[in-house]
């Protein structure tokens, strides 16, 4: 079992690289297209606010067009797994500090989120993929 969670725990830090890339990038079509790999053909990414996507179309769209209009850099910190495997299937909870400039207004500050996602995964072709990401933002007190 430990080889597995090493695996989605590598799949969870690409996730965290790729997504970066894509704003590096302004949402390249080969950005787009890795991060959108590491999620099954029926994937879901719930950014809540940010918006909701399903299925490979409504990914690379987001990726390519729909985040990076929002944001031109972040970088993401995704901690503290608590991963339970069964079979081919998985879930995953973790927490994020995710450091991004919005788009707008022009050369705005670096905003720091916080929150955490809630995962399940699934193990397609021998290859473990995310099958859910849902994203829950923390307010630290005032």
């Amino acid at each position: 079992m430990s080889d597995h969670r090493e695996l989605i725990q590598e799949l969870k830090a690409r996730y965290a690289r790729y997504a970066d890339n894509v704003f590096k990038t302004g949402g390249s079509a080969a950005a787009a297209t890795a991060l959108a790999d590491l999620f099954t053909n029926d994937g879901v990414l719930d950014l809540g606010p940010f918006g909701r996507y399903s299925g490979r179309t409504q990914l690379l769209n987001a990726f390519q067009t729909i985040l990076p209009a929002a944001t031109v850099w972040s970088t993401h910190y995704i901690v503290s797994p608590i991963i339970n495997v069964t079979g081919d299937t998985a879930t995953g909870d973790w927490y994020f500090l995710i450091h991004m400039v919005p788009a707008s207004p022009p050369h705005a500050p670096v905003v720091t989120v916080y929150g955490s996602y809630q995962d399940t995964y699934e193990k397609v072709s021998g290859n473990w993929k995310i099958k859910q990401t849902v994203s829950t933002y923390f307010t630290p007190p005032t």
